[in-house]
């Protein structure tokens, strides 16, 4: 890390509000440190103090990536456990949606039918984030899950339970998702706005697939993402929270570290079950189409 970057990072560190707000969201997570070459730090490993995080700068971290899962002990953690022990040691997940493209304006357009789509389930416990990156991460908090499906301990129906509710948000809101997007661009400028030839983006029939010009992959287990107050650790700008209602005026250079006050709390405080209607209907919608039909079979949402 060049000087320059090193003294951005430290400033950026050293300020109480941003340790007390990296903290708080790193409880029960692992949380590992990246360096400028993109390598990660030790794992398992956790952020409790201040101190901890300027000696991790201090040795050349520039970002902190956290678990989407929870853990009652972190350092637990071993690569060779077996899912018994890693359920053992679960004590929930976060549903975390990552639209991952290269363009901003299709990022931001993404992110907000994701929205839309909690909203219709009555979600109203979410967060959404800057990324840092090229685009946003929406999360809706274990809290608003429900405690037990079927008798099982939903901290332990992690991944499967989260494929689910990815899988049946990306059908909910394809062909919304499709329209407002051919409604911006034709499939020749998407294509090129997002670095991808015609035919990896379009269908056998040639139409456009939004889920080939965005994708939203499932994390398996210890998966990390960018904690918010985070820099990247490329380009050294914040993964900021940010309002709903801001995604469509959101500029990336808001993000820098310089200009960002530390006002938003990520994880917010949260309804109990409130998501429980959208992982009722993600249930119900995976156990008819997810195994029985292929996905050219599946219909398209009313």
């Amino acid at each position: 890390m060049i000087k320059m970057n090193f003294q951005r990072v430290w400033l950026w560190y050293s300020r109480e509000s941003v340790q007390k707000a990296l903290i708080e969201v790193s409880k029960n997570r692992e949380v590992v440190s990246v360096f400028s070459d993109n390598s990660f730090g030790r794992r398992p490993d956790v952020l409790q103090y201040s101190a901890d995080i300027l000696q991790a700068v201090a040795e050349g971290t520039v970002a902190f990536h956290g678990s989407v899962e929870r853990w009652s002990n972190p350092m637990q953690l071993d690569v060779n456990m077996s899912k018994q022990d890693l359920d053992n040691l679960r004590i929930g997940w976060d549903v975390l949606i990552d639209p991952d493209v290269k363009d901003f304006e299709i990022a931001k357009l993404t992110t907000k039918h994701i929205i839309e789509a909690l909203k219709d389930h009555g979600v109203k416990s979410f967060s959404v984030k800057f990324s840092g990156g090229k685009g946003f991460h929406i999360i809706v908090p274990y809290e608003a899950l429900p405690e037990k499906i079927n008798l099982q301990p939903t901290s332990s129906l992690y991944p499967e339970l989260l494929q689910k509710i990815v899988e049946y948000i990306k059908w909910y809101i394809r062909e919304n998702l499709k329209s407002d997007l051919l409604s911006i661009d034709n499939v020749s400028n998407i294509s090129q706005r997002i670095g991808k030839p015609v035919k990896d983006i379009t269908t056998k029939e040639g139409e456009l697939d939004p889920f080939k010009v965005v994708s939203m992959d499932v994390f398996g287990s210890r998966h990390l993402f960018r904690l918010p107050y985070s820099l990247h650790e490329k380009n050294l700008l914040v993964s900021l929270p940010i309002k709903p209602e801001r995604i469509d005026k959101f500029k990336r250079e808001e993000a820098e570290p310089e200009k960002v006050r530390v006002e938003e709390k990520f994880i917010k405080q949260t309804e109990k079950h409130d998501a429980e209607g959208l992982v009722i209907e993600a249930l119900d919608w995976a156990s008819k189409y997810m195994v029985e039909k292929k996905e050219e079979e599946i219909p398209k949402p009313k």
